[in-house]
């Protein structure tokens, strides 16, 4: 039995680094999750022909095409949080990765109910690129796993604000366009924490 909280973190993380691993290889088809949502998102604008059809799509491509991305980011900085929760020592990490999870766990709820209302097809884990950087991560020891998890913080989160920002003036659908605009807030405090905690780690 671990009775060390040393050793018991060790085996929580290595429980945590075989759930991605086997999530991230659960996908035996040549598309990853999120080629299969565009693809289905794709086939179901074209039944707009069939004004019928049950399968019909609620909104443009530009509007879905936003939906899978901003699901994908919310799922990969989800599964990044319980990552840096288990593996980092410091605290601020530790705290900046459960922000992660509760932030973007809700932002992913929401995301999932815009899919639903408008008939959006989303992905259900991170397509393969982004599936390898959550495994590289998850391969770093401790003692690196800091620098290099807010490195990709900062980045990622002045790329998701321009991407929501430029969003903010191209969606057409109004429901979807007020998600952007709460969330945005909340991206730019993400990137002022995690900033701040990149000037900290040498």
């Amino acid at each position: 039995m671990f009775t060390d909280k040393t050793n018991i973190r060790k085996m929580k993380s290595l429980v945590v680094g075989a759930i991605i691993l086997l999530m991230a290889c659960n996908n035996n088809d040549s598309k990853d999750a999120v080629e299969k949502a565009d693809s289905a998102n794709k086939a179901k604008a074209d039944t707009t022909k069939n004004e019928e059809s049950k399968a019909t799509i609620s909104v443009n491509k530009t509007d879905a095409d936003f939906l899978v991305k901003a699901m994908e980011g919310s799922l990969m900085e989800v599964e990044l949080g319980h990552l840096a929760k288990q593996k980092s020592q410091n605290k601020r990490v530790q705290h900046f990765g459960d922000m992660m999870v509760e932030d973007h766990g809700a932002a992913g709820e929401k995301i999932k109910s815009l899919g639903s209302s408008l008939n959006v097809t989303l992905p259900h884990m991170t397509g393969d690129e982004k599936s390898k950087d959550i495994r590289d991560l998850n391969e770093k020891k401790s003692t690196n796993f800091d620098k290099a998890y807010i490195d990709d913080m900062v980045d990622d989160h002045k790329k998701d604000i321009k991407e929501f920002e430029s969003a903010s003036n191209n969606v057409e659908n109004a429901d979807i366009r007020a998600f952007i605009m709460a969330t945005l807030p909340v991206l730019r405090r993400h990137l002022d924490s995690c900033t701040a905690i990149q000037k900290s780690i040498k």
